[in-house]
């Protein structure tokens, strides 16, 4: 029996830095029927020439170019020139294991599941001691139905660089959203709302890189995208609207209080990133954790 053909999705944007060591991890997979799809996102550095390198050296691997835009569009751009069975995604700074790949065929096989994703270890640049690095903490489970759509609204629960999903799965379900960050946290929640059964394993099989570029600027963004996420999710699903409107006043309070430490330079920092989003997102934020009366205060004096 052939075994299924997996196409591996790189975005990548000024990686210069990372991406041949990321490269290297799946060239070094013990399980070899694979192609690797890298869509430079508008890169201005040398990016372009590190993947035309590998390029030349490895005819598995493939080079596309798109102008800057976001993730989503990057990841669409792999998907629509992908022909694999499977998809898996991989950031241009992290790394895979060399049994990433061969474990997660064998499992999302023998299980004919829609979507597998793993455990992951996290790193820092100077910190690679396997034994001494932390976990994401991916369990056991089986996710599928409404209590596991309530489970992800109010938590992510997937390492995008773990994921193995089948490739009809994602065409059936469209393109992914053209957002900052969140937009595999959007794709999940309509994949499991399509009825797709994930199976998750509590074996560490990549590396998420920790390090400037990937967090800082990025966690604000998240944390409004996914506001709109579950807004949408409950405006589009009316079975849901109750529970995302709790679940999203649950996340505001604790990203204000508790994320911010309730005062100083944390708190001042959120809410200057709040008054930047357009007003009608401003607002209905705040309309979750303040009275009405407050609220019409806050817009005299802005007006």
């Amino acid at each position: 029996m052939i075994d299924p053909l997996v196409s591996v999705v790189m975005p990548a944007y000024n990686a210069q830095k990372y991406i041949a060591e990321s490269i290297e991890s799946v060239i070094e997979q013990t399980y070899a029927n694979w192609e690797l799809l890298i869509v430079d996102d508008g890169s201005t550095d040398n990016t372009a020439a590190i993947i035309k390198h590998y390029q030349i050296k490895d005819t598995r691997i493939q080079y596309f170019y798109q102008e800057n835009g976001r993730q989503g569009k990057a990841k669409n751009a792999g998907i629509n020139n992908s022909k694999g069975d499977y998809i898996a995604f991989l950031d241009a700074d992290d790394l895979w294991l060399k049994e990433k790949l061969k474990v997660s065929v064998d499992v999302i096989t023998a299980g004919n599941y829609s979507l597998l994703f793993t455990d992951c270890f996290v790193f820092q640049d100077d910190k690679r001691n396997i034994s001494s690095l932390s976990k994401m903490g991916v369990g056991n489970d089986m996710y599928e139905g409404r209590e596991s759509i309530l489970m992800f609204l109010y938590c992510n629960r997937i390492p995008n660089l773990t994921v193995l999903i089948k490739r009809k799965v994602m065409l059936e379900a469209g393109n992914f959203m053209d957002m900052i960050v969140a937009e595999d946290y959007e794709m999940w929640l309509r994949l499991l709302k399509n009825g797709c059964i994930f199976k998750a394993i509590s074996t560490p099989l990549s590396l998420y890189r920790v390090h400037s570029e990937s967090i800082t600027a990025k966690d604000r963004h998240a944390t409004f995208e996914v506001i709109e996420i579950i807004k949408a999710f409950g405006q589009k699903n009316r079975d849901y609207t109750t529970d995302t409107i709790n679940i999203a006043q649950d996340k505001i309070k604790y990203w204000l209080y508790n994320g911010s430490n309730r005062t100083g330079k944390k708190f001042r920092t959120l809410i200057n990133g709040v008054y930047k989003l357009p007003l009608s997102i401003f607002f209905y934020i705040l309309s979750f954790i303040m009275p009405i009366s407050q609220l019409r205060k806050i817009v005299i004096r802005i007006n």
